[in-house]
Order: structure tokens, then sequence, then C-alpha cells
């Protein structure tokens, strides 16, 4: 019996996912209510409260929920690739893409995060929880990028944050024009072409 109900509270809980990222997707966070989210998912608002205190938490868990196979992702690589900073670099990138591209979930929470989600007052701890995530994965590709340079694979004139930032904004910037209209540019294609063309300019000799 004990087992059953622990199954169903987490059947619940990813019910209660869904339907908030397919509400975010269609209506914003700050035009859909916690209410309407619970009747979406087919539960009471005890249910919803139970397992969310509020919208917040909710964006939250659907961060959560595909931030385990990217670290997952990142560790492989470190163990594969250990000396070779641009390829970690470069597969980092091209995974997280593929990922926006073909798993539902990955792509619903970067459409909210980019185009569904005003960060006013009440939504400011999203922004900030998206920022502190952002920064710490800058500093880490920071740290590839002064490994390189270390190689002799990057040009050590180079500055590594701006090198970084530079590719944040690439890659970004694919992601924000893709999500407006899925079908006008196939996103791995353009992504790995656009990546290379950035990565190879870095390379001494360039």
């Amino acid at each position: 019996m004990v087992r059953r109900t622990k199954a169903d509270a987490l059947t619940t809980k990813h019910e209660l996912l869904d339907a908030a990222e397919r509400l975010f997707s269609e209506r914003g966070v700050s035009n859909t209510s916690m209410m309407q989210v619970a009747e979406a998912a087919g539960v009471t608002r005890g249910a919803i409260y139970h397992h969310f205190e509020n919208k917040l938490d909710l964006i939250y868990a659907l961060m959560e929920r595909v931030s385990l196979p990217v670290d997952e992702m990142r560790d492989e690589l470190r163990a594969q690739l250990p000396d070779e900073p641009l390829r970690q670099l470069r597969e980092r990138c091209l995974h997280i893409v593929h990922q926006v591209q073909h798993d539902e979930h990955m792509q619903a929470l970067v459409n909210i995060l980019c185009h569904k989600c005003e960060y006013v007052e009440d939504t400011l701890p999203i922004h900030l929880r998206h920022l502190s995530g952002r920064n710490e994965c800058i500093e880490e590709c920071v740290k590839l990028v002064e490994l390189a340079q270390q190689q002799n694979s990057v040009s050590a004139g180079l500055d590594a944050r701006t090198v970084v930032i530079g590719m944040f904004g690439l890659i970004d910037g694919l992601f924000y024009n893709w999500l407006l209209d899925t079908k006008y540019f196939d996103l791995s294609e353009t992504a790995k072409h656009t990546l290379d063309t950035y990565l190879n300019g870095l390379q001494q000799g360039g």
C-alpha cells in the first residue's frame, strides 16, 4: 500500500509538471495560475499545493527535470576528452542544441525562459536562478578556453571570457530565432556549421 501511495504521488507530480510546462508554453508564466495548472492536470487545489508551494517551485522543478542529463553529459565529456578542451566545448554545445531540438521537456523549458516568462517582481527569482546557472556554466567554459590557450590551440591574445560570452550569444541567438519558427531552419545543422566556424577562428593561425 505504501509503495502504491508513493508511486501515485510521483505520478501526480509528473502530471502537474507536464501541465505547467504546457500552460506556461501556451499562455506564459504570468498569465497562468496554480489553479489552472491543477485543473489541466486533473487534480485538486490541495494536491498541487502539496507538491509545489507556488509557480516558482514549478519552474524550479521544470529546470531540475532537465538538469540531471546535462550534468551527466558534462561529466562524461570530462572523462572522455580530458586533454581536448575545445572538443569538450563543441560537444557540450551541440549536445544542448540536440536536446533543445529533440527533447520536448528541454525545448519547452527554453521556450518558456526565452519567450514566455516576464521577469517582473514576482518572477524575479526565476531570472536570478537562470542567471546563476548561466554564470556557473560560463566559468566552466572559461577554464576550458584557458586550458586550450595553454595548449596553444587557442590564441593567447584572446580574452577567454569574451570568447565564451560570444559563444553563448551565438547559441542563445540560434535558440531564440529557431523557437520563433521551428520549421524555418534546422537547428542542429545550423548550430554545427556556425559553431565550427566560430571555434576554427579561435585556433592559432585561424
